[in-house]
């Protein structure tokens, strides 16, 4: 019996990861840091109305970018701070539904951008 290309399902109809993937993907095994991305699934509402969320997290090694400000204002200084993920190209990260939780912070995925080697994540600390 013999095969021909294109024979097989959906599943052998996906393209393997660019070699700029591949290679990133190996640097950030070596030398990311430790992320969790919690994805959240909403299981019902509160009495007031709000949603209820499920969490559930994995770990995926990434390199990230810090930021910090403080704006002086009238009533006081207002302090936030922002990160920028680098994941490999393929990591379960959603713009919706799910958050990163970093060093004990939790940030809110505001943006993401695929490149052929990654995919960059932007975030925003949540208060309190």
């Amino acid at each position: 019996m013999s095969f021909q290309y294109g024979q097989f399902g959906a599943g052998f109809k996906a393209a393997p990861p660019s070699r700029q993937a591949r290679l990133f993907r190996d640097l950030v095994e070596t030398r990311g840091r430790n992320v969790y991305i919690v994805a959240l699934a909403q299981t019902g509402e509160d009495d007031y109305g709000n949603p209820i969320y499920s969490e559930s997290s994995y770990v995926e090694k990434a390199f990230v970018e810090e930021r910090s400000r403080e704006l002086p204002t009238a009533a006081g200084p207002i302090k936030s701070a922002s990160m920028r993920l680098f994941v490999v190209p393929w990591a379960a990260v959603r713009e919706n539904d799910c958050e990163v939780e970093f060093e004990g912070h939790r940030y809110r995925i505001t943006g993401l951008v695929k490149t052929s080697a990654c995919l960059q994540v932007e975030a925003e600390r949540k208060k309190g």
